[in-house]
């Protein structure tokens, strides 16, 4: 191992934060070998720790997840960005070439980089490199893009790929498959996976919370909730103990930090402003959803930054 690498002790955020980037790194962390597997498509791989993501960036951004493992042999660094939607204001490619650039500098390894895309619009135009193309100072960074949509999902639940699993709503269904059967069936195989039975809730509410991307609570709740109180006492009490109020509280946390994206994403491509980002603190001090939906109906109608700004002063 490295010497001039770190050993921070990783903290778990409660699942029912909400927030699609940090449940699903939890999904990563606490699962690291299936994802490098998958997104190296090795096997040979022994993983060493979960690193610091800290990471200083002029908009004081952190990678999502610093993974040191043993890759056929040698040390590296695995590294996997989570995005939701497509990032605007930095370019995917900017923020990627930046983060490999210190994780070298930082631990000294080489590094696999991954971007994963949650929402199925999301990525389509990411082209999984940085490309800077100068006389003698030519620079080339790749990445690998993974779209959820895009991969098979019967294959990860047929191979009950435990980091993965939680996934697997936002992923391609068999043919001829809805939705809200698809949930059931990812629902079932996730229940199924051999683990302590005080992490099932936080499996099955990860799992719900990262659905609500796509779908609607009312159809994850059902789902979620049809199989697990009829087949396992254990798990209707913790649903008693508040599963489905933080499947619930997740989603909607998620569908606010949602229109707060959204909001920043339409005054970007309309005043193309730096200062646009300034006004995300004030936005999540919001709490009322509404509230956020009619910001977002004025931001689309807002005739300059300033007159947005006014608007939410009010």
């Amino acid at each position: 191992m490295a010497e001039n690498i770190e050993k921070p002790t990783p903290t778990k955020t409660s699942v029912t934060g909400g927030q699609y980037d940090t449940v699903s790194k939890n999904v990563i962390q606490d699962n690291p070998e299936d994802w490098i597997r998958f997104g190296l498509g090795i096997s040979d791989v022994q993983v060493i720790e979960v690193l610091d993501t800290e990471q200083p960036t002029v908009k004081s951004n952190r990678a999502d997840s610093f993974i040191h493992a043993k890759v056929n042999g040698r040390n590296s660094v695995i590294h996997f960005e989570i995005q939701t939607r497509d990032s605007t204001h930095i370019p995917m490619p900017n923020r990627m070439a930046g983060y490999a650039g210190r994780c070298i500098e930082k631990f000294g390894m080489p590094i696999y980089s991954h971007v994963i895309y949650l929402h199925p619009d999301a990525g389509q135009n990411d082209p999984g490199e940085y490309i800077q193309e100068m006389p003698d100072y030519n620079i080339l960074i790749q990445y690998k893009v993974i779209r959820l949509n895009e991969i098979e999902g019967k294959t990860i639940l047929d191979l009950k790929l435990k980091g993965l699993i939680p996934f697997t709503p936002l992923m391609k269904p068999p043919e001829n498959v809805d939705t809200e059967e698809w949930l059931r069936q990812c629902v079932l195989v996730a229940k199924s996976v051999s683990q302590e039975e005080a992490d099932q809730a936080d499996y099955l509410t990860s799992l719900g919370i990262l659905g609500g991307i796509i779908l609607d609570f009312e159809t994850i709740r059902k789902i979620i909730l049809e199989g697990t109180m009829q087949e396992s006492s254990v798990i209707q009490h913790y649903t008693q103990q508040g599963i489905e109020q933080g499947i619930e509280q997740g989603i909607e946390q998620g569908i606010r930090e949602g229109t707060i994206d959204a909001i920043l994403e339409v005054l970007e491509e309309q005043f193309q402003s730096n200062d646009v980002q300034t006004l995300k603190p004030i936005l999540e001090e919001i709490e009322e959803l509404q509230r956020l939906k009619q910001l977002l109906r004025k931001a689309a109608r807002a005739k300059s930054l300033e007159t947005f700004k006014q608007t939410l002063a009010e």
